[in-house]
């Protein structure tokens, strides 16, 4: 018989249990600058990554967004940094050049040939195994990563990870009382229902462990149920949102 061996948690450790540390590395951007990811986050920066190659259709065809997005968190000024890894079939600096020139792309970028791009882009692969193009991920002050996000990519996409997820980083232990929501069947095989005694529920969100986010919705109740059938088997954790930003971790398991 298998044995049920789940923990539920309802605090902001459930994040950090199960989530990923970014492996460092250092670039030279095409502008001849270079950029450690350590030193960037230890700064308290955020930094979305951005794995392309030029003659990648879906990387340029979905750079505008990103350029969108770079823009709207203040185009490298701010809190937030974008930066462009040249991977897959790697380039030189004129080459990238060329090819941020030709879409518009203003966010610093490292060619995989001088810029030490193919390096990062073999690292990761080790790390996160082998991956498509183009693959973005947010990486948070404390190291954090949240890998494969925003696929395929709008332009508020990352304002999940930025705004919210790395901001659990801060230590808020503002989270509802374990007691007040339940979640059963736990472990589930289609349908999960969920219910908050004490609030109401704002917004339900499901992370794979790794911290990707794969469903959020808006609920504005205290009961609510959520489809679980086009996820694998596995181990997932939910993240409930009430008045003011109060949030709760369930982890789940789904079984077929």
């Amino acid at each position: 018989m298998k044995k049920n061996v789940l923990i539920f948690l309802c605090s902001v450790q459930a994040v950090f249990s199960f989530a990923q540390t970014a492996p460092d590395f250092t670039i030279t951007t095409t502008d001849s600058i270079t950029k450690n990811l350590y030193d960037t986050l230890n700064a308290g920066k955020t930094v979305v990554l951005d794995f392309f190659y030029p003659s990648c259709q879906g990387c340029w065809y979905y750079s505008p967004i990103i350029e969108q997005a770079y823009q709207a968190h203040g185009a490298g000024t701010g809190s937030v940094q974008f930066w462009g890894i040249n991977g897959g079939v790697l380039s030189n600096d004129a080459q990238i050049i060329a090819y941020r020139q030709q879409y518009g792309i203003t966010n610093p970028c490292a060619s995989g040939l001088q810029g030490n791009g193919g390096y990062v882009d073999s690292l990761y692969q080790s790390v996160f195994g082998t991956f498509g193009y183009p693959a973005y991920a947010v990486v948070c002050p404390d190291k954090r990563i949240y890998w494969n996000v925003n696929y395929p990519p709008v332009a508020t996409g990352f304002d999940t990870y930025i705004n919210d997820s790395c901001g659990i980083t801060s230590g808020t232990t503002d989270v509802f009382s374990p007691a007040s929501v339940s979640v059963f069947p736990n472990p589930a095989n289609d349908l999960l229902h969920i219910r908050s005694e004490n609030f109401v529920m704002e917004k339900t969100e499901l992370f794979h462990l790794t911290g990707q986010l794969l469903f959020s919705e808006q609920t504005n109740d205290i009961v609510t149920s959520l489809r679980l059938s086009g996820y694998a088997p596995g181990l997932y954790f939910l993240k409930l949102t009430g008045p003011g930003g109060i949030s709760c971790f369930k982890k789940i398991e789904i079984t077929r």
